[in-house]
């Protein structure tokens, strides 16, 4: 299992849209990848404990269970995501794909 992590950063980005975001992208992700997604997480950056801003506005975990479907399904859709990006934040996120090595729900 791989897991895309994507990181949206607070700088300069008080317009992000998380309702969009939720409402709209991430179900198009879902659309997207169908069945080669395993699950997909959109989390929201909370102020530190003094009240700085937090170093993400959001964090979305894309958890893929087939990564050729994944690659295969990019191939002919990615073009999708990316042209909705603007619509939902002015600044372009950071973007990490990872190998699970452990995951804790996994054992049994």
């Amino acid at each position: 299992m791989k897991c895309i992590t994507v990181l949206y950063p607070s700088k300069d980005n008080d317009a992000f849209d998380l309702d969009f975001y939720k409402r709209r992208h991430a179900p198009l992700v879902e659309d997207i990848l169908g069945p080669t997604l395993h699950k997909i997480e959109v989390r929201s950056g909370t102020p530190g404990p003094d009240g700085t801003k937090p170093t993400y506005i959001a964090v979305i975990s894309i958890w893929i269970s087939d990564w050729e479907g994944y690659e295969a399904r990019m191939k002919v859709r990615a073009q999708e995501l990316i042209d909705e990006v603007p619509l939902f934040t002015k600044a372009m996120p950071l973007i990490q794909i990872d190998e699970v090595a452990y995951d804790s729900a996994a054992k049994g």
